[in-house]
C-alpha cells in the first residue's frame, strides 16, 4: 500500500518537472555546426521566456563550449519591426552544455527567431518561426501552488481514517 501510494505521488509530480533545456523549438544545420533551441515552457507565451541554445559539431555532434551567441526575436507588424535581442551564455544555463538566455516578449502573435552562433572563426545562424501565445492566467501559471492545499488535507484526513480503522482492527487486550 504503501509503494502504491509513493509511486502515486512520483507519477503525479512528474508532470510538472521539466528536463534541462526543454522543449525543442527549432534545430537546423549551419555550416560546421548544428544548432538546437529549446523553449522552457511549452507552449511559449508573451512574457518571460527561457530559451537555451545547444551549439554541436556536425562531424562528431560534440556540444561547442567556447561559442558566441545571440538570439533574436523579429515582429513585423506592418511598417513597424519590434525586436528582443539578448546574449545566451553558460552562466544563465543550468545545463552547462546549453547557452540560455532570458527574453521577455512584448506581445504575442507570429516571431521569427534567430540564433546567431560565433565560433572558431565561422558565423552561422538558425531562423525558425515562432508562435507566440498570449500570457497564462493567473490560475494557470499558479494552478499546482493553489492545489497544494486542499491536497494536504486531503492527506491529513486519509491519515486519520487509516488510524481510526486501524484502532478498530487491532484486537484489545481484556483486563
Amino acid at each position: 500500500m504503501r509503494i502504491a501510494a509513493g509511486l502515486l505521488i512520483v507519477i503525479s509530480c512528474a508532470c510538472l518537472l521539466s528536463g534541462d533545456g526543454g522543449s525543442l523549438v527549432a534545430r537546423k544545420q549551419t555550416g560546421p555546426f548544428v544548432i538546437s533551441v529549446f523553449a522552457a515552457d511549452a507552449p511559449v507565451r508573451a512574457g518571460k521566456a527561457d530559451l537555451s541554445v545547444m551549439v554541436q559539431q556536425v562531424s562528431d555532434e560534440s556540444p561547442v563550449m567556447d561559442a558566441t551567441v545571440m538570439l533574436r526575436l523579429t515582429k513585423a507588424t506592418g511598417s513597424a519591426v519590434t525586436e528582443v535581442a539578448a546574449p545566451a551564455t553558460h552562466a544563465k544555463a543550468t545545463n552547462k552544455t546549453l547557452y540560455a538566455a532570458q527574453l521577455t516578449i512584448p506581445s504575442e502573435g507570429a516571431w521569427r527567431l534567430s540564433a546567431d552562433v560565433a565560433a572558431n572563426g565561422t558565423n552561422a545562424e538558425a531562423t525558425a518561426d515562432l508562435n507566440v501565445m498570449p500570457p497564462a492566467p493567473p490560475a494557470e501559471r499558479y494552478w499546482p501552488y493553489i492545489a497544494l492545499i486542499p491536497f494536504a488535507v486531503f492527506l491529513f484526513a486519509f491519515n486519520r481514517w487509516l488510524r481510526r480503522r486501524r484502532q478498530f482492527l487491532t484486537p484489545r487486550a481484556r483486563p
